[in-house]
C-alpha cells in the first residue's frame, strides 16, 4: 500500500511544482509578451497574452481568498490559553504537511465523558486569534475544543489551497479518534466563514465520525461568492473550471444527515446571510437548527446575547437524544434571538 501513494505523492508534486513553474513563466512572460504584439502583432502572440492573464488570474485567486498573515504577526507569533489545561500539538497531514493544533480541555464535572469540539476558523489569522471566542465555548457550552491552524496558517507549514484545507481537517479528525482521553461518540464540528466549508466538507466524508455539525456565516460555494462581489462581471457564467477553489458546500451539504446547526447574523456584511439560510433549507438532517442573531456581524456574531445558550441547547439535544425522531419533536427549528 505504500508504494502507490507515494507514487501518488511525487507525481502530486510534481504537478503542483510544474504549476508554480508554469505560473512564474506566466508573470515573467507577460510584458515581452505585450512589447512584441505591439510592436509586430500576430493572432499566436495575442492568445499567448491571454493564455498568460488567465495564468495570473487563476494562482491570484489565492491571494484573495487566504490571508495568513492578517495582521501582519500572525505567521511569526500564535497566541496560547493562560491558566488553562491545554496542549501544543504538531501533527502530518497524509501529504506530509506540519500542523499546529491548540487541544484546550475542560476539567469539570463528567469532564471524560464531554463532548469534544474540532474548530475550522476562518479566512485569516490564527488559531490563538480564536482564544477569547473557544474559552467562552469551553466555560458555557463545557466541552473539549480542538482548535487547527491550516497549512500555511500560523505555526503550520505549507500553502493554502483547498484541496490542502481537505486533507487537514481529515488529519485533524484522524487525531481526535486516535486520543483515548476523548470520547469518540461526540465529536462535533464547528466552522466560521471559510471553517464552515471545511466543516460541512468533512462531514459529508465521515458521517460515521461525526456526531453533529455547527456552521456560522458561511458561504454556498466560492463562486456564489464571487458572483456577490463581484456582480459587475457576469462572474456566474463562468465555468467552474476557472476557480481554483471552489468549496461547493451547497451540493456537499446533502451528503449530511448528521445534526446540523446553522448560526447566522443578519448583520453580516461579507457573506449574505440569505446563504446561511439557504444552506439549512438544503440540509437533509432530519435534526436541523437554524439560530438567527439580528445584530450579528460577520466576525462578532458570537457576542450576541443567546448565543451560548443556542449552542448549548443544540448540543445537549444531540447528546440526548437516541434518534432523529425525538429531536424534531423537541423544540422549533428556527430560533431569533
Amino acid at each position: 500500500m505504500e508504494k502507490p501513494w507515494m507514487l501518488w505523492s511525487f507525481i502530486e508534486r510534481w504537478l503542483l511544482a510544474l504549476v508554480s513553474w508554469s505560473w512564474a513563466l506566466c508573470r515573467i512572460s507577460l510584458l515581452p509578451l505585450i512589447v512584441t504584439f505591439h510592436l509586430y502583432g500576430g493572432i499566436v502572440l495575442l492568445l499567448l497574452i491571454f493564455v498568460s492573464i488567465a495564468g495570473i488570474l487563476y494562482k491570484f485567486q489565492d491571494v484573495l481568498l487566504y490571508f495568513p498573515e492578517q495582521p501582519s504577526s500572525s505567521r511569526l507569533y500564535v497566541p496560547m490559553p493562560t491558566g488553562i489545561p491545554h496542549e501544543n500539538i504538531f501533527i502530518r497531514t497524509k501529504d506530509g504537511v506540519r500542523l499546529n493544533l491548540i487541544l484546550v480541555r475542560y476539567t469539570g464535572d463528567n469532564s471524560p465523558y464531554c463532548p469534544t469540539i474540532i474548530y475550522f476558523h476562518g479566512n485569516a489569522g490564527n488559531i490563538g486569534h480564536r482564544l477569547p471566542n473557544a474559552l467562552l465555548m469551553l466555560v458555557n457550552l463545557k466541552v473539549n475544543l480542538v482548535l487547527v491552524d491550516y497549512r500555511g496558517y500560523g505555526k503550520s507549514e505549507g500553502e493554502a489551497s483547498e484541496e490542502g484545507l481537505y486533507l487537514d481537517s481529515e488529519a485533524v479528525l484522524d487525531y481526535v479518534m486516535t486520543r483515548p482521553d476523548l470520547d469518540k461518540t461526540k465529536v462535533f464540528l464547528f466552522g466560521r466563514s471559510l471553517g464552515g466549508a471545511v466543516a460541512i466538507h468533512l462531514a459529508s466524508e465521515n458521517s460515521h465520525r461525526i456526531s453533529a455539525i455547527m456552521v456560522e456565516n458561511t458561504f454556498l460555494s466560492i463562486p456564489h461568492m464571487a458572483s456577490t462581489l463581484f456582480s459587475f462581471f457576469p462572474m456566474r457564467y463562468l465555468p467552474l473550471w476557472c476557480y481554483k477553489n471552489k468549496f461547493l458546500s451547497y451540493r456537499k451539504i446533502s451528503q449530511c444527515r448528521m445534526p446540523s446547526l446553522f448560526i447566522s447574523g443578519l448583520s453580516d456584511q461579507l457573506i449574505p446571510p440569505v446563504m446561511m439560510k439557504q444552506l439549512y433549507e438544503l440540509s437533509p438532517s432530519r435534526t436541523k437548527r437554524l439560530a438567527i442573531f439580528p445584530d450579528g456581524t460577520h466576525n462578532d456574531t458570537w457576542q450576541c446575547q443567546g448565543y451560548f445558550t443556542a449552542l448549548e441547547q443544540f448540543i445537549k439535544e444531540v447528546i440526548k437524544s437516541h434518534s432523529p425522531e425525538d429531536m424534531t419533536k423537541t423544540s422549533s427549528n428556527v430560533t431569533i434571538i
